[in-house]
């Protein structure tokens, strides 16, 4: 992307500074060496307090197998990176002028695309990724762990270690501290294709959400535009896309070309065109689940500049194909109500020229609300909980 480009659409996503290897060793070491640690070593370590998410100076506990093999068993509280994602025949990814990935673009650790990876995953905790951070690896074998220890090692990370057991290991020792899932997913249905996750009503930003319309209808709630949804939700964007996939929807779409998007003239008259899904939020006291239809109206924008002109054009959520555009710029978007080249899912009955049509611009004064709360649909907040409350939103998928 030119870099006038990138600094244009810098306003919108926020960004904060942010082989398949196939292992030849054992099951376990026969001798550990000091930067590794033992499976009973990593069980103390999860008993203390030290990984949860909530602990300061999180220690990372971070598995590199298979995003199917993570959804279907996990280390507890470890995250997910899928060791063939972040490196290329041995060497480790970077972003390069945010328009592709390359081994030779950078040197930076904020840069690398672990790094881009585990900031998807974490809570604007963006400092916690960087080479102070504590990070422990464990694979499929010891020597997938292994590996990305020395991966990240060279990308500057310096206190990295890696399970001295498989994760095989690590089921024979444990096997009732097993996690399935993602983090924030409440429950599966795998027959039905749908998942549940959790979630809350914004509690950083509800005044605005509250009472104008937005861009965005539902964020991860450590991403870059967390601010601007009713909808803050426990799941990140990257597990989110990975889930929809494991349950056997189309992970590609038409918004995004790998991490590249293009100038906006490419992509402002685009409608997203991928898979299909439906939304649905509950919460305590409610008397079911309700299709996201019934808790939105649309109606012109707070910031329409010819009312007169305003037709309804209805929204509908579609898979765009921004997995990697979503990890890169990590703006947290999970659902966008206009068609969007970062968020995993967006409407395919608006895009961006609809957007300019509202009101909305994007320009670099934040202060100015016409960058994200100029849109045509506008929640029902009587119908809603309160600021902070709990949601459960059910994630539908809709056969082709």
């Amino acid at each position: 992307m030119k870099a006038a480009m990138a600094r244009r659409l810098l306003w919108l996503f926020l960004l904060m500074t942010a082989f398949s290897l196939t292992a030849c060793g054992g099951s376990s070491d026969p001798a550990p060496e000091a930067s590794s640690m033992s499976v009973k070593g990593v069980m103390s370590l999860i008993g203390s307090g030290r990984t949860a998410p909530d602990a300061k100076d999180r220690v990372l506990l971070v598995d590199v197998r298979s995003s199917n093999d993570y959804i279907e068993g996990h280390v507890p509280q470890s995250l997910t990176v899928p060791l063939e994602m972040i490196a290329d025949n041995g060497k480790a990814l970077y972003t390069n002028g945010y328009d592709r990935l390359d081994t030779t673009a950078s040197t930076t650790i904020k840069d690398s695309w672990l790094s881009h990876m585990l900031v998807n995953q974490l809570v604007n905790d963006f400092a916690a990724t960087y080479q102070d951070a504590e990070i422990i690896f464990y694979g499929e074998t010891v020597s997938q762990g292994r590996t990305a220890k020395e991966l990240a090692k060279k990308i500057g990370f310096t206190r990295v270690s890696y399970m001295s057991g498989s994760y095989e290991d690590w089921k024979k020792a444990y096997p009732s501290d097993i996690e399935m899932n993602y983090s924030g997913i409440e429950s599966v249905n795998l027959g039905g294709g749908s998942f549940v996750m959790t979630g809350y009503i914004n509690n950083t930003n509800y005044a605005n959400v509250s009472t104008k319309g937005t861009h965005h209808a539902i964020t991860f709630k450590g991403g870059g535009l967390h601010n601007n949804a009713i909808f803050q939700v426990n799941l990140a964007p990257f597990c989110f896309q990975e889930m929809l996939t494991y349950l056997g929807a189309n992970p590609l779409g038409n918004m995004a070309d790998g991490i590249f998007f293009g100038d906006m003239s490419v992509w402002r008259s685009k409608f997203t065109s991928g898979q299909a899904v439906v939304y649905s939020v509950t919460w305590d006291g409610a008397a079911g689940y309700y299709d996201l239809h019934e808790l939105f109206e649309e109606k012109a924008s707070f910031y329409q500049p010819d009312p007169a002109t305003f037709k309804k054009v209805g929204f509908e959520a579609r898979i765009g194909g921004t997995r990697e555009s979503n990890l890169n710029w990590n703006p947290g978007c999970i659902f966008c109500f206009y068609s969007c080249v970062c968020g995993i899912t967006s409407s395919g009955l608006a895009n961006e020229d609809t957007w300019f049509a509202d009101g909305g611009l994007y320009n670099e004064d934040y202060a100015d609300m016409r960058n994200y709360h100029a849109g045509r649909y506008y929640p029902k907040a009587a119908m809603l909980p309160a600021a902070g409350q709990p949601v459960k939103i059910k994630v539908s998928i809709v056969p082709l």
